[in-house]
């Protein structure tokens, strides 16, 4: 009974280690991965607990984009219903972002938060807007003037 236990153990020993046999574990092949063809257009938001700029990846829904609808994403990133915008038109290769009188950044913002707005948008808008070279803050159509900052009617924030 005893060799018939010793038996058992060896038998199960050979199996466990593989009979001794050595194997080749880097001949193993990796899988392949298969690259996404889902294209993506990058624009920016705000982290507020960093008080940074953030890229966020979208998937792109058309070949070319407006100032218009570029605007709208960044907007609906930012998920602050305080930002508020007037309008927006692009003159040749500058687009002129007016906000309203009414909300951020305009009012109700401190001078950080400002300056993380303006730049979500500037970033956004000359990363992905068609033709957009410069951009130009307003306050609803006179010039941009906030809580914290004064530009002249037409001077260009970034290019």
């Amino acid at each position: 009974m005893r060799k018939e236990i010793i038996a058992i153990l060896v038998v199960g020993l050979l199996l466990l280690t593989g009979c001794g046999k050595e194997q080749n574990v880097s001949s193993a092949s990796p899988l392949p991965t298969q690259k996404s063809t889902m294209e993506t257009l990058t624009i920016y938001s705000i982290d507020s607990d960093s008080m940074s700029l953030i890229p966020v990846v979208i998937k792109k829904q058309k070949e070319t984009y407006t100032a218009e609808y570029i605007t709208y994403l960044v907007t609906q990133n930012l998920e602050d219903e305080d930002v508020k915008i007037d309008h927006v038109e692009q003159q040749k290769d500058t687009v002129i972002v007016a906000f309203s009188s009414k909300g951020k950044p305009i009012k109700g913002c401190s001078k950080k938060m400002e300056t993380l707005i303006l730049n979500c948008f500037a970033s956004s808008l000359l990363d992905n807007a068609a033709n957009c070279e410069k951009i130009i803050y307003r306050c609803e159509d006179k010039a941009y003037k906030s809580e914290n900052r004064t530009f002249k009617r037409n001077q260009i924030y970034a290019f």
